[in-house]
């Protein structure tokens, strides 16, 4: 400790000039994240083998990087002829656009009468479009606003949505969301410490000390994250925020008021500095090196939203070495000065209205457990513990996305804007009336759950089973009668080692 002290002012310049380097040196997070931030589950999980059926089919397709995107025209009235003309007119820029747009296909009532049924909602308040957009080497903010304007002068409301568009929303929510949380954090921790210390300069000490602990965490993990695919989540950055501001602000409490004691007892600022991290040091080490310790651990854990939290311990790390070189830096130099404006004995006084409490609850130690019970009980019988799984609850309706997913959900049903999909593989093909009639057999078991409003599949294209397989003359000669059925069999399913089914 004296060597660091001795040499204070090159410490400090170590820091601004590795903290300059890692900044300028890092890649962008906020990129990082939307490119690699995708919260996936673990391989082995039934949803990701069905994942990875689908993308070697895709693959095979040359359709992998086409994203699927819904438009909806919607009102909260019953729409008019007018409406239906101003969205047909809007299909028409579309399709007039395409290839500016990189629109592969358009799928609507429009041009496809008998899907007005699937197309519309019962109400006649909403409309549906399903579109397949190429990317070309855009990003997804660059496509969304080119979708946009190419209908920006359709006046009937309108929103695009889709995984995608969502995933992207995710994003600049979570973004905002720090933003938001570092702002309520550095106000927060000023108030406690201006209350602790009753110091304008105190305070300042922690927020240094934990900033340059932030921003060199985050740097590092963002070159990790770039080179070596370390986890990251929309999270990681919040989770950074929240740990590393709460547990570094309490360290140094714990310092700088073992500090003061110290001055009041020792002349020398050196001896004080020196005697506070032999005793207060070892405790904010060990504790620090425990919490270190414990999120490492958790990068052991297959959900990468867990594995995300990992960075937090580097974090922590950088926090311990901030801990032990710029918190004695700032006591070296300022000394007594640091506790300014604050008067009087720099030693600790006691609380009175802590040690009232901890005297009655040594003296009436019944009494004290019956108070605390009666406090926490009440919360844990109304605590109803219902969980939501469902991430679009987070960022509300103040998105586009999100507002078309919701329109969708409401005239639709939610299956239609995100249906479940349940993938069949066989080495042998599926295009057999074997495969086919067991198909159908797997349609008739999942439309018998009662969350299921509806299946689609090779057999019911539309959710509807085809009456013409049900013909007694072709129950007799089942391949008979698929046969007439053949062509547009083959192409709703082109891949022929697969057969997917959607739960709506």
């Amino acid at each position: 400790m004296r060597a660091i002290i001795k040499g204070k002012w090159f410490v400090l310049m170590a820091w601004i000039v590795a903290i300059a380097i890692l900044f300028m040196s890092a890649p962008n997070m906020e990129t990082l994240v939307r490119d690699k931030g995708q919260i996936s589950v673990p391989e082995g999980y039934s949803s990701t083998l069905a994942e990875e059926i689908l993308n070697d089919v895709q693959s095979s397709e040359n359709s992998g990087n086409e994203l699927q995107t819904a438009l909806v025209f919607h009102s909260d009235k019953k729409l008019t002829e007018e409406d239906f003309s101003k969205a047909e007119k809007a299909f028409t820029q579309l399709e007039k656009n395409k290839s500016d747009l990189g629109i592969t296909s358009i799928l609507t009532h429009f041009n496809q009468e008998e899907l007005k049924e699937q197309l519309v909602s019962e109400d006649g308040k909403t409309i549906l479009v399903s579109l397949n957009v190429t990317p070309n080497d855009r990003e997804a903010k660059e496509i969304t606003n080119a979708l946009y304007e190419a209908l920006d002068n359709v006046e009937l409301d309108h929103y695009y949505t889709g995984n995608w568009l969502i995933s992207e929303d995710l994003v600049t929510n979570s973004q905002e969301g720090l933003k938001k949380t570092e702002g309520i954090t550095v106000v927060f921790i000023l108030i406690v410490l201006l209350l602790v210390f009753k110091s304008a300069i105190a305070p300042i000490i922690p927020l240094v000390t934990v900033g340059f602990s932030y921003l060199g965490a985050q740097s590092i993990v963002a070159i990790l994250v770039d080179k070596v695919n370390f986890p990251l989540s929309t999270f990681t950055q919040i989770f950074l925020v929240a740990v590393l501001f709460g547990i570094g602000t309490d360290y140094c409490i714990l310092l700088l008021s073992r500090f003061k004691e110290e001055m009041s007892k020792n002349d020398s600022v050196v001896e004080a500095i020196v005697i506070t991290y032999r005793n207060a040091g070892k405790t904010v080490f060990f504790s620090g090196l425990a919490v270190m310790i414990g999120f490492a651990s958790i990068g052991f854990s297959t959900f990468v939203l867990y594995q995300s939290a990992a960075a937090v311990a580097i974090g922590v790390a950088l926090l311990l070495v901030g801990l032990f070189t710029i918190v004695p830096f700032f006591m070296a130099v300022l000394g007594k000065k640091l506790f300014w404006p604050s008067k009087g004995k720099l030693e600790h006084g006691e609380s009175k209205f802590w040690g009232f409490v901890g005297s009655f609850a040594l003296a009436r130690p019944l009494i004290a457990l019956i108070i605390v019970a009666a406090i926490s009980v009440p919360a844990l019988f109304t605590y109803d513990g219902d969980l939501s799984f469902n991430s679009l609850e987070e960022i509300g309706d103040e998105f586009n996305s999100i507002q078309g997913f919701n329109i969708i959900s409401d005239g639709f049903g939610p299956g239609e804007s995100m249906p479940t999909q349940i993938v069949i593989k066989n080495d042998d093909e599926l295009n057999t009336s074997e495969y086919i009639a067991l198909t159908e057999k797997i349609s008739q078991e999942f439309n018998k759950i009662s969350d299921v409003d509806a299946v689609r599949s090779v057999t019911r294209p539309t959710g509807e089973t085809i009456d013409d397989l049900y013909i007694s003359e072709q129950v007799k000669s089942l391949e008979d009668g698929l046969g007439q059925g053949n062509d547009g069999i083959e192409q709703i399913s082109s891949e022929r080692q697969h057969i997917n089914i959607w739960l709506i």
